[in-house]
Order: structure tokens, then sequence, then C-alpha cells
């Protein structure tokens, strides 16, 4: 039986890089462009943590890489703070 996450639920298994939950909620149907009130996505959080198989089932399921939050803010600025973002970068080019 798969187990619906909320939104926040969702977000933050991309951030801990939880890749099967992520994959199983997208299974079940999630959006992989989920976001906060400020328009941070699932990807821009796991892009942010160097979580490059969270990154990587997120654009394979749709996530819009360029997509920008309320501070003009996208995945590829977040990847910055990544320890080592490198590989992540290159999937959001």
């Amino acid at each position: 039986m798969t187990k619906t996450l909320s939104d926040d639920e969702f977000l933050a298994a991309a951030a801990r890089g939880d890749s099967d939950a992520i994959k199983e909620a997208l299974a079940a149907g999630a959006d992989a462009d989920t976001h906060d009130a400020y328009g941070n996505t699932a990807l821009m959080m796991a892009a942010a943590r160097g979580q490059r198989e969270v990154c990587r089932a997120l654009i394979e399921a749709g996530a819009n890489t360029s997509h920008k939050n309320k501070y003009g803010l996208g995945p590829k600025n977040w990847v910055d703070w990544a320890e080592d973002g490198k590989a992540i970068r290159a999937m959001l080019s």
C-alpha cells in the first residue's frame, strides 16, 4: 500500500534525500513541482543539499528546472549551497 505524503512531508523527504519516499509518492501521483508558500520546490530543497538521486527522480518526473521562487531564485541558484553540486548542476542544464 502506497502512503500519500503531505506537501510538507514531500518537501522534507526531498531535503533529506529519501529517494524511496519521493519515488513512491511520485508513482502515487504526487506533483513533481510541489512547493511551499514561498515557491520553494522539492527540487530546490534537494539541490541545495546535494541529493542527486532525488533530483534525478524529480527531473525524470517532469519537475520544472526553471521554476523561480518568490525571491527570483531557482534550482540552479539553490545548487550553489550544495557541498558538491557539480553533478546536479549538469542535470539542471
